[in-house]
């Protein structure tokens, strides 16, 4: 036997009191990941990606401080922003940099150390810098020439051409 059930106009909980983000159907968004493989002083280490703006006061979109528990260990995160102008930022409070020591992760060592990607593409790489480095990129990446963006769209409830008058083949 199949069951069948009728829509209800009722909710079925309360409406949220946190707004759900979402982009504008004309909105495209390129993916970013900031990988760091953190040294022994983790907390020494932070990072923030911020967008540059005619003004001058930059707008900071992502930012992370390393912990104790990032001791010797990748810590990856994605973002996706708009087109733009960006610069990445990374900060040691000691300002020795990332320590070039190798880090045992995921069964081999690796140095301690950071890159950031779009889709594969090298935005910077390093390891050694004294109190920050920072680095500006533009979005899309020269290189990708939009290659991968993320779009949003409605779906429509319209068919997108009219019905064929010619019938299809088919072959077995």
């Amino acid at each position: 036997p199949s069951e069948s059930f009728s829509p209800s106009m009722s909710p079925m909980s309360s409406p949220s009191t946190h707004p759900s983000e979402s982009f504008s159907p004309t909105e495209t968004c390129y993916w970013i990941d900031v990988s760091v493989v953190f040294d022994e002083c983790s907390d020494e280490t932070s990072w923030d990606v911020q967008r540059i703006n005619d003004v001058g006061d930059n707008i900071v979109v992502k930012a992370y401080q390393g912990t104790r528990d990032d001791r010797d260990t990748l810590r990856k995160e994605s973002m996706c922003l708009e087109e733009g102008q960006y610069e990445f930022t990374i900060y040691d409070s000691y300002g020795d940099g990332l320590l070039i020591d190798d880090v045992y992760y995921d069964n081999i060592y690796v140095p301690a150390h950071y890159n950031v990607t779009s889709y594969g593409e090298l935005i910077v790489e390093g390891a050694e810098f004294d109190n920050s480095e920072a680095t500006s990129f533009s979005l899309p990446l020269p290189t990708a020439s939009s290659a991968h963006p993320s779009e949003s769209f409605s779906p429509s409830m319209s068919p997108m051409s009219s019905p064929s008058t010619h019938p299809s083949e088919s072959f077995s």
